[in-house]
C-alpha cells in the first residue's frame, strides 16, 4: 500500500487574503509565504497558526500580514543597498501585530508595530490591512535606503517619510496580478482618479474619523487622489480638516503624494502599446520603473530645507535613466503641485546630464558636518535647554518651489526649518518628556506612542525620533 495516510492531509500552498484593505471585502489567492526566508526577513513571535479563512480570527490576520509584508518586501529588495539588511544591521525585523488598543500603526527600527481600536462596526486591528501593513513596511524600507533621514529636524523630511509610506502600499498592492486586472477596469485605465487604489487604509481611516476627523478622510486614511500645492509648511497650522493642509507630515505629504500618483498614471499612458487600454504586466512594469527611481533620487537627495524640492529634482532626474519621456512627465506634475518652480523645472529639463552627475558626486561627498541649535527650556516647559542635531550637507544646484504667483520660492534657513518643525511636535504633543519635564508637566497630545523623546547625551538634552506613524 503506498501513499499517505488518510490523517495527513496535503500541504496548504495557497491562502486566502484580503486584495487591498477590508473594506472593500475583496478577496483573492496567494502563496503560502515563508517569512523567514532571505533577502529580507521578519519574525512575527508566537506560534504560527495554522491557515484560516475566518476573517475575524487572529490566524487569518497573520497569513494577511505575512503574505503583504513578505511580498512588499520582495518588491523592495531590489533597491535596498548591499548587503541587504535592515537599518539596525540585522536580516530579520520582528513585526508584533496586536500591541495593544490603539488607532495606530508604527515603525520604531526595531519592529513594525500595529494595534486595535473601536469602530462603529467592531474592534478594527490595523494589522488587518494590507495598506497599512504595507505603508508601515515603506517606512522600514526607506530607513534602510537612507537611514539619516530618521533623524532629520525638518518638516519636509518628516512629510516625505509619509509619501514614500503611501507610495509603498499602493505599489505593493499593484504586484499583486488580480489587483492590477481590477484597478485598470475600475479606472478604465486613467490611474489618476478616485478608487480603490488611491484609498489608502480605508478600514482603519473611517474608524480613526470618527473619533478624530482631523487625522483621516471620511473612508479612509488618505486619498493620493486629492490634489494640493506646495506652501511653506511654516505658513500652515499644525492641524486642519482634511480638506485643508496643516503641517502635519500625515497632512503635508499629500502634496508630494499627489504628484508622485499623477505621474504614476501618465507613466502608464507613455508606456502603454496601446494607451486607452494598458494591460496589467504594464502597469507592473512601470510600478517597479517608480520604485527604482523613488530609490535613486532618495539616495541622491541632500537634507535641506526645502527638501520637496531637493527630492523632487533627484527624482526627475533619475527617472531620465529609464525613459527619456519620464523627466517631462515628472517635472510637469511638480511644477503642477507647485513643489518644482517653472524656472527650476525648466534648468533640470535642459541640464538632466550634467546635474544627474552633480548629484550623484554629492551624494557620494561624506563632507557632512554636524551642527547644534538651542532652543530655550521655556518655550516647552524643561528644566534645561534643548539641543536640536542638525545635518549640513555641500552646496550645489538649489531647486526651488513656487510661490502662489509661479515665482521661485527662497526657502528658510536651516535652524529657522529645524526650530518650526520642533515646535510643533511639541504643540501636537509628539514628545515624550521621559521625565525632563518641570515638575508637574505632561506632554500635550493625544496618542500614546510618540514620535520623538527627549534624552540626556553628553552631559545636554537632546531631542531624538523614537518612530514613525
Amino acid at each position: 500500500m503506498s501513499g499517505a495516510p488518510a490523517n495527513n492531509p496535503p500541504a496548504i500552498t495557497d491562502i486566502t487574503i484580503w486584495e487591498d484593505d477590508p473594506v472593500s471585502g475583496v478577496f483573492t489567492t496567494a502563496a503560502k509565504p515563508d517569512i523567514t526566508l532571505p533577502p529580507l526577513k521578519f519574525l512575527i513571535p508566537g506560534a504560527v497558526p495554522p491557515v484560516s479563512n475566518d476573517i475575524n480570527s487572529a490566524a487569518f490576520r497573520y497569513w494577511t500580514a505575512a503574505e503583504a509584508l513578505k511580498r512588499g518586501v520582495n518588491f523592495w529588495a531590489p533597491v535596498i543597498p548591499q548587503p541587504q539588511l535592515w537599518q539596525r544591521g540585522g536580516d530579520t525585523l520582528e513585526v508584533h501585530l496586536d500591541r495593544w488598543e490603539d488607532l495606530e500603526a508604527d515603525y520604531d527600527r526595531d519592529a513594525l508595530n500595529f494595534y486595535h481600536g473601536p469602530s462603529a462596526s467592531g474592534t478594527v486591528y490595523s494589522c488587518a490591512s494590507p495598506d497599512v501593513l504595507c505603508h508601515e513596511l515603506g517606512h522600514a524600507i526607506l530607513d534602510a535606503i537612507k537611514p539619516s533621514l530618521w533623524t532629520a529636524h525638518l518638516q519636509e523630511v518628516a512629510s516625505f517619510h509619509e509619501t514614500f509610506g503611501d507610495m509603498s502600499a499602493i505599489l505593493c498592492a499593484l504586484q499583486l496580478p488580480s489587483f492590477r486586472q481590477a484597478i485598470l477596469v475600475e479606472t478604465n485605465g486613467n490611474l489618476n482618479c478616485d478608487s480603490r487604489l488611491s484609498r489608502i487604509g480605508q478600514q482603519l481611516g473611517t474608524a480613526v474619523h470618527a473619533l478624530y476627523p482631523k487625522d483621516a478622510d471620511p473612508n479612509c486614511l488618505r486619498n493620493t487622489s486629492s490634489f494640493f500645492s506646495y506652501c511653506d509648511p511654516s505658513s500652515l497650522p499644525s492641524s486642519a480638516l482634511t480638506t485643508s493642509l496643516s503641517s502635519n507630515p500625515h497632512s503635508f505629504s499629500r502634496i508630494f503624494t499627489g504628484a508622485l500618483f499623477e505621474a504614476l498614471a501618465d507613466m502608464l499612458t507613455v508606456c502603454a502599446a496601446n494607451p486607452n487600454a494598458p494591460t496589467p504586466n504594464e502597469l507592473q512594469a512601470v510600478s517597479e520603473d517608480m520604485r527604482d527611481i523613488m530609490a535613486s533620487g532618495v539616495t541622491n537627495a541632500r537634507q535641506i530645507p526645502g527638501y520637496f524640492a531637493e527630492v523632487a529634482t533627484t527624482i526627475a532626474l533619475a527617472s531620465a535613466q529609464k525613459n527619456p519621456a519620464y523627466p517631462g512627465i515628472f517635472l510637469g506634475a511638480f511644477v503642477g503641485h507647485a513643489i518644482l518652480s517653472m524656472e527650476t523645472a525648466a534648468t533640470i529639463q535642459s541640464s538632466l546630464n550634467v546635474l544627474q552627475s552633480e548629484f550623484e558626486g554629492m551624494a557620494n561627498d561624506r563632507r557632512t558636518a554636524e551642527s547644534l541649535t538651542v532652543l530655550p527650556a521655556s518655550r516647552y516647559g524643561l528644566a534645561e535647554d534643548l539641543s536640536i542635531e542638525m545635518i549640513t550637507s555641500p552646496l550645489g544646484f538649489i531647486a526651488r518651489s513656487a510661490r502662489t504667483d509661479g515665482k521661485p520660492m527662497e526657502h528658510t534657513s536651516l535652524p529657522v526649518a529645524a526650530e518650526a518643525f520642533v515646535d510643533e511636535l511639541f504643540i501636537i504633543g509628539q514628545v515624550d518628556y521621559n521625565g525632563f519635564g518641570l515638575k508637574g508637566f505632561n506632554s500635550y497630545g493625544r496618542r500614546r506612542s510618540k514620535t520623538h523623546e527627549l534624552v540626556r547625551r553628553d552631559g545636554g538634552l537632546i531631542l531624538q525620533r523614537r518612530l514613525f506613524h
